[in-house]
């Protein structure tokens, strides 16, 4: 059965990719929930999940996940069930395999929406008396199309970075930010460029070290990546709790702090640690308010406790393209919920690098000892 079961399982894993990027575009971009779709994503998550290789603690953590989500179930909840599962359904799948699933899917998806209706919609908002102009490139909300490109060139990225093209990684970094200024021009995404902002500084500033001394190793650096994700979650709580003493930011997030008062105003004991049912009628735009109290605190807890030991890992690797991917998400993370945002697959490549560096005893580098010059 065991023998079986690993035969279908890496075709089983393109497939349940290609059914939840289904589920993302019937679901957010046509409004159009398609039971059927579910329906599969649980068939294939059974057969993609790999019950040879479970870690106990693993086990645990998804039993008691799972016990929370039925105590107080929304359809939020399998927004955490959705990364969580699918850390363990590649966890022996060779990382570069999943991140050409990645790119096969959303790379066609990018394609035949350009293809079929360029820039798409145009939507105008104001900021500050400012009207902007926006396109959402057929995803229906230019937000969402930028984090949907940002799966799409990470994913690129990391692939070329993490085989024996790696030579060619600066190449394909430079014509990526082109696209990235030009995404941007077109969705006036503020998020998607700080996270474009961010990603650069953190490979320069690494690069730069590391150019002028060769024998150059991640210093004191090392412990604001251990706790970034400790330092946004109290930020994001933080200026929720004092909006009103920081209106000109508020306003530049879109109000979105406002928001983020509204929840926790509504919060009650309980729902610290079953999670809160407040998503389905807030929107709240910050990863970090998600992984808190969307299935409790235990969920922050076992998301600190897997970043913590993959950012040690990888700083020990001095793995300086997937630093900067790390804390690019985690920036990304606190002014939109991508990391559980987990329709859009390319989201889900965050946990999956959690998973893998976490456990991983070698680099996740391509053995192959060819070399491209």
């Amino acid at each position: 059965m065991n023998e079986v079961l690993a035969k279908i399982r890496k075709p089983s894993i393109f497939i349940l990719l290609l059914i939840l990027n289904f589920r993302f575009l019937f679901t957010v971009v046509l409004g159009e929930r398609q039971e059927i779709l579910s329906v599969l994503t649980v068939v294939f998550f059974l057969l993609s999940f790999d019950y040879t290789a479970m870690r106990r603690e693993y086990l645990y953590c998804l039993g008691l996940f799972v016990i929370i989500s039925l105590a107080e179930f929304t359809p939020y909840k399998l927004n955490v069930l959705t990364p969580i599962i699918l850390m363990q359904c590649v966890s022996t799948l060779n990382l570069k395999t999943y991140l050409k699933y990645n790119i096969v899917i959303l790379g066609t998806t990018v394609l035949i929406m350009f293809l079929f209706v360029g820039t798409g919609r145009m939507m105008q908002s104001e900021t500050f008396d400012l009207i902007r102009v926006r396109y959402d490139f057929g995803f229906g909300h230019p937000n969402i199309a930028a984090i949907y490109y940002w799966g799409l060139f990470t994913s690129m990225l990391l692939y070329c970075y993490l085989s024996r093209y790696r030579n060619f990684v600066w190449i394909l970094l430079g014509i990526l930010l082109v696209l990235s200024i030009y995404l941007y021009t077109e969705t006036v995404s503020r998020s998607f460029i700080l996270t474009i902002i961010t990603f650069c500084v953190v490979v320069a500033y690494y690069s730069l070290r590391s150019r002028f001394k060769s024998d150059y190793r991640i210093g004191y650096s090392r412990y604001i990546l251990y706790v970034l994700p400790l330092l946004f979650a109290a930020l994001s709580i933080y200026l929720a709790i004092n909006v009103e003493e920081y209106p000109v930011l508020n306003m530049l997030v879109s109000t979105r702090l406002t928001l983020y008062k509204q929840l926790l105003d509504s919060l009650v004991p309980l729902e610290y640690l079953l999670g809160t049912t407040a998503f389905d009628y807030i929107i709240i735009d910050s990863s970090y308010m998600h992984l808190l109290f969307e299935a409790g605190v235990f969920l922050f807890i076992y998301f600190i406790y897997l970043y913590f030991f993959a950012i040690r890992n990888i700083v020990k690797q001095q793995n300086v393209i997937i630093i900067a991917v790390f804390v690019s998400f985690l920036v990304y993370g606190l002014m939109e919920s991508l990391l559980l945002f987990s329709v859009i697959i390319g989201n889900n490549l965050f946990w999956v690098l959690l998973y893998k560096y976490r456990y991983s005893k070698e680099e996740l580098f391509d053995t192959d000892t060819k070399q491209i010059d």
